[in-house]
Formats: structure tokens, C-alpha cells, sequence
């Protein structure tokens, strides 16, 4: 007769011992709520952690183990697939990049679910701020698992247009809890941004063109919009260098000087431009001749006021002529008669200091030390004489000049 409590026996001892080789390996009953309908793609991996079924999981770069995935944490991050088969730490665990996985409920049919960014190894439709779909829902219950990279591709149309306000975000050579998103306005118009065919790093704005105090480039230029949105912006534009040029702004605070000169520049013709501790004014002419109004350091403050007229300045300035023991005219030049004072000396006959033009209201102290009578005049006119060891003052009329004193 067949002896069945001892094949039982045998049985139970059996089943005994294959639990303990499978808990001894790494395999529990496995207590998640998901289990899997269908596989048509999956791979095997060694969890880093006790892994269940329906957990989305990561390989970690540091030990190449699975772990749970976290879209809140760089290195938690992207997932690479759903767990099939669940596993303790250091098994052999089951890992779906394709199938169907049931469980859920309550899901939007039809909707993408992504890596959970508060719950690690959640699955959730509501999209975190770095969004990696894993699948979408078929039903209330299922999901088709189809592993996305970090890239959410579910956005990319075939012309290549990603929705979202924040679509693109870009984790940098660390991976952390610090990323650089590429937000975008939603926009009210066809916008195009136009990256040029050149390396460099991108001007950085608050504003955008035509919004109040904003600030952006044009050709050749950049374009302020001021405190008020309306027609009227400043541009900031250069002329076309012929060689290097370099601007540099003080460091300090001010109002910039302007120049209704367009081609204002050092040694341009009429131009004017700053040198040390003064202005320098070129002239009508473009040459290696300007003049420079410089003052002298001053010990104190100091204000000079030209007055509300038009006249010439009188300069604090000397004009001395030797005859050298003739008596040949003194044709004065323009810088000579632009002097207050005038000296002749060393004649021999009567002599003449001719101004080159009239200066109506001018004075001038003339001292003759010629040894000989001085004609003070215009050219071409008749002045006035002074004689020998004496000064005279002299005022200018539209035509000439006419003796005020002479000393005694």
C-alpha cells in the first residue's frame, strides 16, 4: 500500500526548502498592489534597495544598481523602466521599458503618467517641473509602461514643436538639485528667435521689446524703450569702426555729453572732445592744430559765468615786437592781436603795429619802448600815434581803433 502522509511529508519539506533557497536569494512574496499583464520588452538588473512591482526605477551611474526613481533629485533621475518581478536588496530584479502594468485607479484614460517628483518610485499624471513620461493610461486601472528618455519626447511634433510653458530643461555637468529651465511666455503672435551662426554667451534681459524699460538689440545697435511703452525708444548705435575702437564708461555716475556733430570725433573737423583736465576744440579744419580750455587746479570752488551776450574774449596775454633797429610795419596776426597788451621796442624811424582786423569794443595798453613815434592801427585805416616811453589805451570801433589815454 502507498504510503501518502509520508509523500506529504516529503512534499512539505520540500516546498520548505525551496522558500528558504528563494528568500535566501533575494525573492519575497511580493505585497505590491500592481502586477503585470504583458511584457514585450524588459531587462534584468540588481536593486540597490527592495524593489515591488509597479515601482519605476533608475541605474544609479555610482554603483549600477537599481533604485527607485525620483524626478525631484538629479541623481534619481531618468527612470529606465517599471519593476515586473520584485526583489530585496542585492537580487535579481525584473525591470519592463515595454508592456502593461495594472493596479492604479481612478487614472485619466489617455493621459501621459511621468515620474513622480514627491513619491519615489510613483508613477503620477500630474507633470512635475522635470517631467520624463513613462507610459500613459489605457483604462482606469493600466498603464502601457513605454520608458521615455528625460527628454519628454510626447511634446516634439514631426516640425519639431514643444509645448509647455517650461519645455526644455537642462541639468548641467552635475547632477543635482539645480537646473537651468527654458521658459517660454505664451505668446500672442508668431515670435522667432534667431540663433546666429556664432559662439558666444547670450545678453541676458528682464524685459522683452517695447515693454516698459526694457532693453533689446537691433542692427547695429541696442534699443531702449524707457520708463513708457509707446512709440519713441532710444537707439545706441556706432558708426562703422575702421579699426578697433574701445568706449569706457567712468566709474562714476553722470549725465553723458552729447554732439548734434555726427561724425564727432578727436581730429575731426568742428569737432570737440575731452583731454585731461580740459576740452579740446579742433576747429574748421582738421589738422595737428586745436585749441584747449584748461583750468588751473583750484584750491577752492570756483565759478566762472560767461555772460548772457555774444562778444570775443579779451585774453590776460602779451604781444611783443622788436624792430631790430628799423623801422620795417608790424603786421600783427590774429593770436597777436587777441592780446591785451602790446610792446614794440628798438626802431629807428616812426613805426606802425597793424592790427589785421577791426575788434569793435576791445581794449589794448600799449607800451612804446621803440624809441621812436608808434602807429597804433587797423589795417588800412589811420589809428592813432603814441609817442616814445609811453603807454596809451586803445578801444577798437568797427573799423578802427581810437586812442582813449595816453600817458603824460
Amino acid at each position: 500500500m502507498t504510503n501518502y502522509k509520508g509523500i506529504h511529508r516529503t512534499a512539505l519539506t520540500l516546498w520548505a526548502a525551496l522558500f528558504v533557497l528563494f528568500m535566501a536569494a533575494g525573492y519575497a512574496p511580493d505585497a505590491s498592489a500592481y502586477s503585470v499583464k504583458q511584457i514585450w520588452a524588459r531587462f534584468s538588473a540588481t536593486a540597490g534597495e527592495t524593489l515591488s512591482t509597479g515601482d519605476v526605477v533608475v541605474i544609479k551611474s555610482a554603483d549600477g544598481y537599481a533604485w527607485k526613481a525620483n524626478a525631484a533629485s538629479g541623481s534619481l533621475r531618468p527612470a529606465v523602466g517599471v519593476v515586473g518581478k520584485s526583489g530585496t536588496a542585492g537580487s535579481t530584479v525584473e525591470i519592463i521599458v515595454n508592456g502593461i502594468v495594472t493596479g492604479w485607479t481612478s487614472l485619466s484614460k489617455g493621459s501621459p503618467g511621468y515620474v513622480s517628483g514627491t513619491t519615489a518610485g510613483a508613477i503620477t499624471q500630474s507633470s512635475p517641473a522635470y517631467s520624463q513620461q513613462v507610459g500613459y493610461a489605457i483604462n482606469a486601472t493600466d498603464y502601457v509602461i513605454n520608458c521615455r528618455s528625460y527628454f519628454d519626447t510626447t511634446s516634439l511634433t514631426a516640425l519639431g514643436t514643444l509645448t509647455g510653458a517650461t519645455p526644455l530643461v537642462l541639468e548641467g555637468a552635475t547632477a543635482d538639485a539645480f537646473q537651468t529651465t527654458i521658459a517660454v511666455t505664451d505668446p500672442t503672435a508668431a515670435r522667432t528667435f534667431t540663433l546666429p551662426d556664432a559662439s558666444g554667451v547670450p545678453v541676458l534681459s528682464a524685459g522683452v521689446p517695447e515693454a516698459a524699460t526694457s532693453v533689446w538689440g537691433t542692427a547695429n545697435g541696442f534699443v531702449f524703450e524707457g520708463a513708457t511703452a509707446n512709440a519713441f525708444e532710444t537707439t545706441l548705435t556706432v558708426t562703422d569702426p575702421t579699426a578697433d575702437r574701445t568706449f569706457t564708461l567712468p566709474d562714476g555716475s553722470g549725465t553723458a555729453m552729447v554732439s548734434s556733430l555726427a561724425t564727432n570725433a578727436p581730429d575731426v573737423a568742428d569737432s570737440v572732445w575731452g583731454a585731461s583736465n580740459g576740452l579740446v576744440f579742433e576747429g574748421a579744419t582738421a589738422d595737428a592744430y586745436e585749441t584747449t580750455i584748461t583750468p588751473t587746479d583750484p584750491t577752492a570752488d570756483r565759478t566762472v559765468t560767461i555772460p548772457d551776450a555774444s562778444g570775443t574774449v579779451s585774453l590776460n596775454c602779451t604781444a611783443t615786437h622788436n624792430y631790430a633797429g628799423a623801422a620795417a610795419d608790424w603786421t600783427m596776426t590774429a593770436a597777436e592781436a587777441a592780446c591785451s597788451f602790446v610792446t614794440v621796442s628798438n626802431a629807428n624811424g616812426a613805426v606802425k603795429a597793424i592790427l589785421p582786423a577791426a575788434q569793435a569794443g576791445k581794449l589794448w595798453f600799449v607800451s612804446n619802448g621803440s624809441g621812436q613815434t608808434l602807429t597804433f592801427q587797423v589795417t588800412g585805416q589811420t589809428g592813432a600815434t603814441l609817442a616814445t616811453s609811453k603807454v596809451g589805451l586803445y578801444a577798437g570801433t568797427a573799423a578802427d581803433v581810437f586812442e582813449i589815454y595816453e600817458q603824460p
